[in-house]
């Protein structure tokens, strides 16, 4: 999992109000991959052929996830409606791909979510049931355990008013989770990726506990293991 997290701004109201988070089912992501791509390629800070080059990554993982079982994706959408047309992406000159702020039909995607339950079977995500503990290796195998794979959205997400229950990636991680019933959540994060370790503990994960205790013997890893408890 990865989030952009720029130099933080001040402090202003919610910009959640008004947003609604709901599920896509397999055939409506098909439909609305280019807007999630669209949605990357906003979060994301770089020259553009890097950002463009991580769209299309983004968009290849999300289509194989999406074939993993009991996949499930949230996005959250602002609605309304614009007297301007679409921008159009043929003619010379115009502007880059579509961001969250340009409203296609009547809602605009700001953020996403998504995941699948880890069960206790068969190879599972990138090997990380080999490294969970005793606890969650339980919930596993009573399927109550979900692997959050992935929480896009906006820079000031990741940023400001991370306690705040309102804040988009904790309604998303929050209602993904119970969807299912989960009694705790698990995400993997990259090492060196520190501005997305702290983006998520500010939103309630917790590194797992045999990841950072003192003399605990494991396998290195590239990425760190993270676990966030339901309520």
């Amino acid at each position: 999992m990865s989030v952009h997290v720029p130099v933080p701004r001040e402090r202003g109201p919610s910009p959640l109000r008004a947003e609604q988070v709901l599920p896509l089912n397999r055939r409506r992501l098909e439909d609305r991959m280019r807007d999630l791509g669209d949605l990357y390629a906003a979060t994301q800070a770089g020259p553009s052929w890097e950002v463009d080059r991580g769209r299309r990554a983004f968009q290849r993982r999300l289509a194989a996830d999406a074939r993993r079982p009991g996949f499930a994706l949230l996005v959250a959408e602002v609605c309304g409606a614009s007297d301007d047309p679409p921008k159009d992406r043929t003619t010379p000159g115009a502007a880059g791909p579509a961001g969250p702020a340009e409203i296609r039909g009547a809602a605009v995607l700001t953020g996403c979510a998504y995941g699948f339950p880890v069960t206790d079977h068969a190879s599972w995500w990138r090997g990380v049931d080999r490294y969970l503990p005793a606890d969650l290796a339980r919930l596993g195998a009573s399927g109550r355990l979900f692997a959050v794979a992935r929480i896009l959205v906006a820079p000031e997400v990741c940023t400001r008013h991370r306690n705040a229950d309102w804040n988009l990636a904790r309604r998303l991680q929050t209602r993904l989770l119970a969807d299912h019933d989960a009694a705790a959540g698990v995400t993997l994060v990259d090492r060196t990726d520190t501005a997305t370790l702290t983006a998520l503990c500010g939103w309630g994960w917790r590194y797992v506990e045999e990841d950072t205790a003192p003399g605990a013997v494991l396998p290195a890893l590239p990425w760190r293991v993270l676990t966030l408890v339901t309520r």
